[in-house]
């Protein structure tokens, strides 16, 4: 038998394989499954080598969110703040409460005291001397601020002296210089005579005149 042309080129053709059972093909294909199921199975060995790149990954993952949080603080504070207005605060204004002046009393004159009509004033008799009086039967002491002084009774009962100092009033009392003296009561007591009003003129000798007077009278004694 001759050689077939492409046998000689290429060899001899490989013949077609032969069919294989179903149960043969089943039982092959499980064993292939169990072969490739071992062949993946991750080797131990392995899986402990790759856990510090995966470390490490997280690490960068990390530290990336980190420096991208930190660049949007950094703009954040960058920025320029936006103007915060401040209210200004409102004063209220207080009532004023006006203070009280103090005001100054005006200071009061003091006015001279005015004594009752029959109060006799007080004077400084001084020095006196004695003066009887025979027609009364007293005796008397006279204050020498009278002067050289005389007396007279035309009636027994009004006694009238006449002094330098009685004599000294002014002329728009000089009727009052003859009513200084002394007046004897019926009972036997004795009071002052002088006039009726003090002298406009020259009131702080007629107060003198009436203390002096009044002191003669009150003087009179028994001789």
């Amino acid at each position: 038998m001759s050689k077939d042309p492409l046998e000689e080129l290429f060899g001899p053709i490989a013949e077609e394989p032969k069919p294989v059972p179903a149960r043969e093909r089943l039982s092959y294909e499980q064993a292939e499954r169990v072969r490739t199921a071992r062949i993946e199975t991750p080797n131990p060995g392995r899986g402990s080598g790759a856990k510090p790149w995966i470390i490490v990954g997280i690490v960068a993952v990390v530290a990336i969110i980190l420096s991208i949080v930190v660049v949007n603080m950094a703009r954040g504070g960058g920025a320029d703040p936006k103007p915060t207005t401040t209210a200004a605060p409102t004063t209220t204004k207080s009532p004023t409460t006006s203070t009280p002046t103090e005001t100054s009393t005006p200071t009061e004159t003091k006015k001279p005291e005015t004594k009752p009509a029959n109060q006799v004033p007080k004077v400084d008799v001084g020095p006196t001397s004695q003066l009887d009086i025979p027609a009364w039967g007293v005796t008397s002491q006279l204050s020498q601020k009278f002067g050289s002084t005389s007396y007279a009774i035309p009636d027994n009962v009004n006694l009238t002296l006449d002094s330098p100092l009685i004599n000294s009033l002014p002329e728009s009392c000089r009727a009052m210089r003859t009513q200084w003296g002394a007046i004897r009561a019926e009972d036997g007591t004795y009071e002052v005579a002088k006039p009726a009003e003090s002298c406009a003129a020259a009131p702080e000798l007629f107060d003198e005149l009436w203390g002096l007077t009044d002191a003669f009278v009150k003087s009179f004694k028994p001789l």
